[in-house]
């Protein structure tokens, strides 16, 4: 049996056979004004419609067992008062009747609406911290000015923003003090030292690049991450004029840029120089900052076995004629595709081709699919019924014409079923019924 503790209950309800307030008896620590409106009231009036069949089964189990276990209700109070309340059921002796016994549910109540504030207050800083990274990468990436993040221990760069990589030629995890001529190396150290003590330190001109070029460079300690960094802003010595347009200097010419395969320039160590926008595209990258600087094995094959081999191939041969690998996008995208490489003056160039274009188009003797299958159903006249020929005949066509539609329309499967005079959910059944997800 439950064993009931009376120690000062909040509310207390004394009740008849039928579950009627015949008094009632309500603690200091409950300030709803009085409760007279209840009396000759059924409890299960009392309490919020939820309530009323645990009302009912708490009378039951009183008469039945002689105590009800602790049950919650949500009390209304004559006042418009709504209050989560734990209540036992008690038969008292003889025809007295029931004891109902309340004791406010604070406990949970406070936990639910404790949790429920600091859930409120972890959505308000993600989002008030989202709005702080957009914003931050909106004017890094959109300067003018080559902006860098250096690591504070190994002075290596951890971010570079499109202009550092197109004026400098510098990329991800690239040592920058290997960059910087060697006499202009102690003044870019004693100007590093002073913004790890001061916090900032004064710009100081350095030789960097291939050709050496006067640069002033600025430094700022950004400590706010995991791993303390230098912010470094870089304003070339003979600036150009505010509001001119930064020279581009792309190795990679017109054509070459709008190929409709992706294009790759990299250095001996596999490192991204310059990439077109098919490229881009092929890796899911928004913008070409995501690529320069970073080496291709990070979308190339993932394990590093397959850029590894295409750079022993240049090495020993000077080009790839065919290669197969497979690309992985930033968002997840797995897509086959054939290499073919040639290196000039250290730089070598791939043309990386989606191989999944042509999957649709037919086996290697170039016979027409449709007429392959319909071929295939020639040769099964006598055993085939005229019934299921045409079945067969139907369901070659449908997946002729369902694969060319979404060939020409690049997997749009919107675009595709408009094409062929489909709806859309009609689309997805035949895709679904012949296997061309």
């Amino acid at each position: 049996m439950t064993t009931v503790n009376l120690a000062q209950p909040d509310l207390t309800l004394h009740l008849d056979r039928d579950g009627v307030i015949r008094d009632t008896t309500l603690s200091d620590r409950i300030e709803t004004g009085g409760l007279q409106p209840w009396h000759g009231r059924p409890w299960s009036e009392t309490v919020t419609a939820s309530g009323f069949a645990t009302i009912e089964r708490m009378v039951k189990d009183a008469w039945r067992t002689g105590v009800s276990a602790f049950t919650p209700v949500n009390q209304l109070f004559p006042s418009g008062a709504e209050l989560p309340l734990e209540y036992t059921t008690v038969r008292l002796g003889g025809d007295a009747g029931l004891l109902a016994i309340g004791r406010r549910f604070h406990v949970v109540a406070d936990l639910q609406s404790r949790l429920i504030a600091a859930q409120q207050a972890m959505e308000r800083d993600h989002w008030r911290l989202r709005d702080v990274e957009i914003r931050y990468n909106l004017m890094f990436n959109g300067a003018n000015d080559p902006l860098l993040l250096l690591d504070a221990a190994t002075l290596r760069i951890t971010e570079v923003n499109p202009a550092a990589g197109r004026l400098l030629g510098i990329g991800h995890d690239w040592s920058f003090i290997d960059q910087i001529a060697k006499p202009s190396q102690p003044a870019f150290h004693a100007m590093i030292q002073r913004a790890r003590t001061d916090g900032q330190a004064p710009g100081v001109i350095v030789q960097l690049g291939t050709p050496r070029e006067s640069w002033i460079v600025r430094a700022s300690l950004a400590d706010g991450g995991v791993v303390p960094s230098y912010l470094l802003h870089l304003t070339p010595v003979a600036a150009s004029p505010r509001g001119t347009t930064l020279p581009d200097r792309s190795v990679c010419p017109a054509l070459i840029a709008r190929l409709p395969d992706a294009f790759v320039i990299i250095d001996r160590d596999g490192v991204v120089r310059q990439a077109n926008a098919a490229f881009l595209d092929l890796i899911e990258a928004a913008s070409d900052a995501v690529v320069l600087g970073g080496r291709l094995d990070r979308w190339l094959d993932g394990s590093g076995n397959d850029l590894a081999m295409a750079l022993e191939l240049i090495r020993n041969h000077g080009r790839i004629m065919t290669m197969p690998s497979v690309i992985h996008g930033e968002y997840g995208a797995v897509v086959e595709v054939e290499i073919s490489a040639s290196s000039d003056d250290g730089m070598i160039g791939l043309l990386i081709r989606d191989t999944t274009r042509r999957a649709t188009r037919g086996g290697v003797s170039g016979r027409d699919p449709l007429q392959a299958a319909l071929g295939a159903l020639s040769l099964e006249v006598g055993p085939t019924t005229i019934h299921e020929a045409v079945d067969q005949t139907v369901a070659a066509v449908e997946q002729h014409f369902i694969r060319a539609a979404l060939e020409q329309t690049a997997g749009n499967r919107k675009a595709a079923a408009a094409l062929i005079g489909l709806s859309r959910q009609s689309l997805y059944l035949k895709m679904n019924r012949y296997d061309l997800e």
